[in-house]
């Protein structure tokens, strides 16, 4: 949504339970400000398509919904209402730097293309 070309960060959920647990059981973390583990890979919105797009053996095409086009959808579409609220994580870069979690606890988050990987087998599996 809104831009293919700005940067974002997304997390694996595998990594981000792992992280969240960690944080949980270690009582110096508390009081301090940490981002979840993610891969420090700056890509785009396009990048992640075209991950997931070699891993299904598709072609990489995609249209940009514009911000408006969101939220009129949201008159008829409900769950398009709520992400034209969320447009402001993906209408410029939106990183998310977990070197502090990553060097305090010696974590090596999975990297993007292995997490499209996996997800597309876990959805491949379910059906």
């Amino acid at each position: 949504m809104c831009n293919a070309k700005a940067v974002h960060t997304m997390g694996f959920v595998p990594d981000l339970a792992k992280g969240t647990a960690m944080l949980g059981n270690t009582p110096d973390a508390y009081g301090q400000i940490w981002n979840l583990p993610t891969d420090p890979q700056r890509i785009s919105g396009e990048e992640w398509i075209n991950l997931f797009a070699s891993e299904m053996g598709e072609r990489n095409d995609y249209t940009v919904l514009p911000n408006w086009m969101v939220k009129g959808l949201g008159l008829f579409i409900p769950i398009m209402k709520e992400l034209a609220e969320m447009n402001y994580q993906f209408d410029k870069d939106y990183y998310f730097d977990s070197t502090k979690f990553n060097s305090y606890f010696k974590f090596k988050p999975t990297p993007n293309e292995i997490a499209a990987k996996k997800a597309i087998e876990q959805i491949k599996s379910m059906g």
